[in-house]
């Protein structure tokens, strides 16, 4: 055995020793390094839910009107409930990169489904103190598997210029107000023109952050904008518009 591979081996087997791995949903000790033991993972099935239209929330025609919206097409993989609330709590605040990469399966595996044809890859940023925090971003994770398994650049578009209260915190009325001009550009980026770009993010609420960066892309010069988003959760006010 070469040393490369015998010092890999003894990584392997003190990081399993000293930082044993417990399934994020049920609990059980486990070795498959995804993060859910198999049983629990054989118990996730795709629900995928296809969005196309011109918006999809009618509570966002009630605050501003009818806004455009600048979504080409979407896919969310997974109604935020149990067992995937569970997983998403221990992606972002277990701070488990596993989970991120087996959603990033997850997302590849729903995009081989829509057939889409795009060109680059980009996430929804997360501000500079989450990133701290938290040691990644979840959505680059994901979006970086499907980059490697579909052989694609993914690129760092967007950034969180005005960092003001988490979302999660705000009504719906309160998200888009808060989401306007929160996010923008990076200076430099000059390959997206009348190109195809995929986001990729957690969790869709209110839709209010998508649109806003779908927004931002077309602003400077993408041509069509898909998102790939792992979870819906619908707020109690909101009622969902077009999809299948």
């Amino acid at each position: 055995m070469a040393n490369s591979q015998l010092i890999t081996l003894l990584n392997y087997i003190v990081s399993d020793t000293l930082f044993p791995s417990f399934c994020a949903y049920c609990g059980k000790l486990i070795s498959n390094g995804e993060g859910v033991c198999n049983q629990c993972r054989d118990s996730i099935n795709l629900n995928i839910k296809h969005y196309s239209g011109e918006y999809v929330f009618p509570l966002e025609e009630k605050i501003h009107g009818k806004r455009k919206w600048f979504l080409d097409d979407g896919v969310w993989l997974f109604k935020y409930e149990e067992p995937i609330t569970k997983l998403v709590y221990a992606m972002k605040f277990k701070h488990s990169k596993s989970i991120a990469m087996l959603f990033g399966q997850y997302c590849t595996d729903a995009i081989n489904i829509m057939k889409w044809k795009y060109d680059y890859i980009t996430y929804i940023p997360v501000s500079k103190d989450r990133l701290w925090k938290r040691g990644f971003n979840q959505s680059e994770v994901m979006a970086r598997y499907i980059g490697k398994t579909h052989n694609k650049d993914v690129l760092n578009l967007l950034y969180i210029k005005n960092e003001k209260v988490a979302q999660k915190k705000l009504s719906s009325n309160e998200r888009f107000i808060n989401t306007y001009k929160k996010f923008d550009i990076i200076h430099g980026t000059n390959d997206i023109k009348n190109k195809s770009v995929l986001i990729v993010d957690d969790v869709y609420t209110t839709g209010a952050t998508i649109n806003e960066c779908a927004r931002l892309l077309k602003i400077h010069g993408v041509r069509h904008v898909y998102a790939c988003i792992v979870a819906y959760a619908m707020l109690k006010e909101d009622t969902i518009g077009n999809y299948s």
